[in-house]
């Protein structure tokens, strides 16, 4: 019966220890880390939990390895251990210690005071309605993830496009944009879905009416397809100046709290035991950046990391109070100024700041502020209305994320090597059309519908990926859920079937192939005009003289519109086919623009670069051929037109900052300059 027992001890010890750790997710990988990370966060109750949880598998693995080391002594010594691991003793002590990391995980799970929330439910429908439907539900005592931020997720989204056209309008003919990351095409697909199932039309449109109201509360309340409320107006000051900014805080029981910034206004975030107050802070500093880059406002942070906060030209970071101080100073006095500080402010600072005319949102503020957001035992609540609320927030990995994606945005493109032998392309039926709304016609012209929506894109999707036609990759780009497999079925055979009634094939083909493999062929006679644009690119690059000129037209006559103008399709933008045919586009502009002007034919360029800027306006290297044109012509005022046009377009772009390009200052001196031997030269 002992050694009966004893078998039993060690299978729960060697078995049921590492079963019960994993199911109750506490894997010896995920616990290490996660007892680091919240080590750094601050949260010292989950660090011991999870610390114990490592301490745990140490034990179960020092059993191990004491019962492997007394099997080897009693095979070669034939004795028994005078020390061995005592089961009887370790597995009581196990088996307590387990059931209380479990406990304590079930506790900290209800309580979710340090579990991630899923960001992709959080501005969803379903979120909203659970919401609105039990409003005396407590807020979560976490910050909100980045995409329930409906106005830092569209500004987030908006700078990334910026910085995509400013490769574009710098790049060069033959280029090639560098495709994202998976991890950045992940996170601008999920950016791009959070805003697709936003309201943020009504956002925008609460917030614009609490600015022009008089007097501006300074905390309000918006609920959809309604007016924003005042929630609480400015204290006892006798006059308020215009508003600065205003940006969302939070949910409060189905509402959006809306927060009113002008000047002298103090809003205070007390710090928390759990680390998640510098989220919110980073929240409100990048709302407040985004919400300010079109006015004569200035932003002034301390205290914050490079990788948290949004650049803009009107942003300027600072490492210490000294140097903040001093950056207020320098200041024009007739500009707003908001200051956003992660560290506590000094009664000093504070003093100066405030008799300086700022709008102050800071760690910790001592005196009065006007707002304070507090994170007590039932959560964040505000004060002095205290109002309990879900406060937006932005963590470490989201700004991590967001920063990736930015920089991949920013790399410019890259020259690629010229293709010596064109590219075949067997004898099309039908085109996919893709430079512009996106349609499918047959060679004559006469254009193929189908009834559902979904196997337009499939066409699309299926064109443009020629080398990897798979169904679940076609599933997993045209919809972010999981859909049945008969809804996708019917979509396959919609494309089938009104392929075939317009163009009908032989016997023993078909346009889409059935097959028992995961494989979704596409007949080779369907082509997309970007991928004659393409071939026409790689012919005139051999021909040369009037025929290259005559194969670029042709390439050209395709290009209608912004390649997929019109669509909400994720994948083409996530996967860089947009920037890709857009550069095919320039390339092309740009080849048939030369060979004009070198024939002198200035309405020929003038055709050539319209089919350019009319997909990327503001392309140098369009913008110079013009610039040229007029000069060939002689029309000196056209030439100062052009140049006029483009820097009112560069001033109107709020994320550059208002720079000219050198290379076109250059050449506006350079055709301005007065003519001393009769003939200017416009060619290289």
């Amino acid at each position: 019966m002992k050694r009966v027992s004893l078998v039993v001890g060690w299978l729960l010890f060697a078995l049921g220890l590492p079963a019960a750790l994993v199911l109750g997710h506490f894997r010896p990988d995920a616990s290490v880390i996660r007892a680091i990370s919240n080590l750094l966060d601050g949260n010292r109750e989950m660090f011991f939990l999870y610390l114990a949880s490592v301490l745990l598998w140490l034990i179960w693995l020092s059993g191990l390895f004491t019962f492997i080391y007394d099997l080897w002594q009693l095979k070669l010594h034939n004795t028994t251990p005078k020390v061995s691991f005592s089961f009887r003793r370790w597995i009581t002590v196990c088996a307590t210690a387990v059931w209380s990391l479990l406990i304590a995980s079930r506790v900290s799970e209800s309580t979710n005071t340090s579990m991630p929330i899923d960001i992709t439910l959080d501005d969803s429908e379903y979120a909203k309605s659970k919401f609105e439907a039990d409003p005396l539900q407590l807020p979560s005592p976490m910050p909100l993830a980045l995409c329930a931020s409906t106005m830092v997720v569209a500004g987030v989204l908006e700078l990334v496009q910026q910085r995509r056209k400013r490769v574009l309008q710098h790049s060069a003919p033959h280029s090639q944009v560098q495709i994202l990351s998976r991890r950045s095409q992940s996170t601008l697909t999920e950016l791009q879905l959070a805003t697709a199932a936003s309201n943020r039309d009504g956002i925008r449109a609460a917030m614009i009416t609490l600015m022009e109201s008089d007097p501006a509360p300074t905390l309000a309340a918006w609920r959809p397809n309604s007016q924003p409320r005042a929630v609480l107006h400015h204290g006892q000051r006798p006059s308020q100046s215009q508003p600065l900014c205003c940006v969302p805080l939070g949910l409060a029981q189905g509402e959006i709290l809306l927060l009113t910034l002008s000047r002298g206004d103090e809003i205070s975030v007390i710090t928390d035991g759990y680390g998640s107050a510098r989220s919110v802070l980073v929240h409100l500093a990048n709302s407040i950046v985004i919400e300010t880059v079109n006015l004569n406002t200035a932003v002034i942070a301390c205290g914050f990391l490079d990788a948290e906060l949004i650049n803009a030209p009107h942003l300027v970071t600072m490492n210490s109070m000294e140097h903040l101080l001093e950056q207020v100073l320098s200041t024009d006095i007739s500009h707003p100024t908001i200051v956003c500080s992660a560290h506590p402010l000094s009664v000093d600072a504070f003093d100066r700041l405030r008799d300086l005319g700022c709008a102050i949102v800071a760690a910790s503020i001592d005196g009065d502020p006007d707002v304070v957001i507090r994170h007590t035992a039932h959560g964040w609540s505000i004060f002095p209305t205290q109002q309990l609320v879900s406060l937006y927030g932005i963590s470490t990995e989201e700004s991590t994320a967001i920063k990736r994606l930015v920089e991949e945005a920013s790399r410019p493109a890259t020259i690629s090597m010229v293709v010596e032998k064109p590219e075949y392309l067997p004898e099309w039926k039908v085109i996919v059309r893709v430079l512009g709304p996106v349609e499918v016609m047959t060679r004559d012209g006469l254009p193929i519908r189908f009834e559902k929506s979904k196997s337009l894109e499939l066409m699309a999707w299926l064109t443009t990926h020629r080398s990897r036609p798979t169904r679940s990759a076609a599933r997993t780009a045209l919809w972010e859920v999981n859909v049945q497999d008969a809804t996708f079925t019917n979509v396959v055979s919609d494309a089938r079937r009104s392929l075939g009634k317009v163009v009908p094939l032989t016997m023993s083909e078909e346009w889409l192939p059935r097959t028992l493999t995961d494989a979704l062929p596409l007949h080779i006679s369907v082509t997309t005009d970007g991928a004659l644009l393409d071939a026409s690119i790689q012919r005139a690059s051999v021909l040369g003289g009037d025929e290259a000129l005559t194969t670029l037209r042709d390439g050209l006559d395709y290009v209608r519109n912004l390649p997929f103008s019109g669509t909400n399709y994720l994948w083409p933008d996530a996967e860089g086919i947009t920037t890709q045919l857009t550069l095919s586009v320039m390339t092309s502009a740009v080849m048939a623009a030369e060979l004009y002007l070198e024939r002198g034919d200035v309405e020929g360029v003038f055709w050539a670069t319209g089919r350019g800027l009319k997909v990327l306006p503001g392309h140098e290297e369009l913008l110079a051929l013009r610039m040229r044109a007029h000069a060939l012509k002689g029309d000196l005022a056209a030439v100062r037109a052009e140049w006029s046009s483009h820097q009112r377009a560069i001033a109107r772009d709020t994320w550059s900052g208002g720079a000219t390009s050198p290379k076109l200052n250059e050449l506006c001196r350079e055709l301005m300059q007065p003519q001393r031997h009769g003939v200017h030269s416009v060619t290289e």
